[in-house]
């Protein structure tokens, strides 16, 4: 499936400037005034558009989850199938934003509150992810269950893999094949874990629908009704 070209991930170019900006300079020795010069707007629009420094790190997530729950909504694939496509999506948006992304890093692994928002990022993909699991299978309180395990394994999984991707320093010239590598591989590890959920989550819902026995018996042109039904009551198990 493929996103409306207006949705497609793109760089933000005033969130990478500024965010390229705080790596560089650190994050509290860089001013608002700094992050809007950087990014091209006055300081008023700045605060209109971010909020704040800690914001303008985050921003870019809040239109990648915006794609995620388009990306959800218009899924023809099967519930897991489709969970899977999303967070592949995210990836990819990290590859198409790699300076950003490697830049947030930088900046998360020194700024022990932007860490602890990237957990609250996170958990909000894994809510997304839950609640359209919980809209697309049947209600049942023991497959409920299993469909939080299912979004969290996910999105673990994403992280554990976009987290070795973002510590590694590939050559440029060897950066776009090892990012195909690195997202065949991740969509491998997600459709494994859909596999494994699959039984638990889908096989149930065709083990509640009714038995059906098919009767298939050859008769001549000729027969009447009787002979039919006579035919199909012969057939029977």
């Amino acid at each position: 499936m493929t996103l409306p070209p207006s949705e497609q991930p793109v760089v933000d170019t005033p969130v990478a400037a500024a965010i390229g900006l705080l790596a560089r300079q650190g994050f509290d020795a860089t001013s608002v005034e700094e992050l809007a010069e950087a990014s091209g707007m006055s300081r008023s629009t700045f605060f209109r558009r971010f909020g704040s420094k800690e914001d303008v790190v985050f921003a870019d997530h809040e239109r990648i989850l915006s794609q995620v729950n388009h990306r959800l909504a218009e899924s023809r694939l099967e519930p897991l199938a489709a969970v899977a496509d999303a967070a592949l999506l995210v990836f990819d948006h990290h590859l198409r934003n790699r300076e950003t992304s490697r830049a947030r890093y930088e900046l998360l692994q020194a700024v022990p509150a932007l860490r602890d928002r990237e957990l609250v990022t996170s958990h909000r993909y894994e809510r997304a992810f839950l609640q359209y699991l919980n809209d697309k299978l049947p209600r049942d309180g023991r497959r409920g269950y299993k469909a939080v395990a299912f979004a969290a394994a996910v999105v673990a999984v994403h992280n554990a893999f976009l987290r070795q991707w973002l510590r590694a320093s590939p050559e440029a010239a060897e950066a776009a094949d090892g990012d195909r590598k690195r997202a065949a591989a991740l969509a491998g590890e997600l459709r494994s874990l859909a596999e494994t959920f699959r039984p638990a989550l889908l096989a149930a819902t065709a083990a509640t629908e009714p038995a059906r026995t098919v009767v298939v018996t050859v008769l001549p042109g000729s027969a009447d009704k009787e002979a039919v039904a006579q035919a199909v009551r012969d057939a029977l198990p």
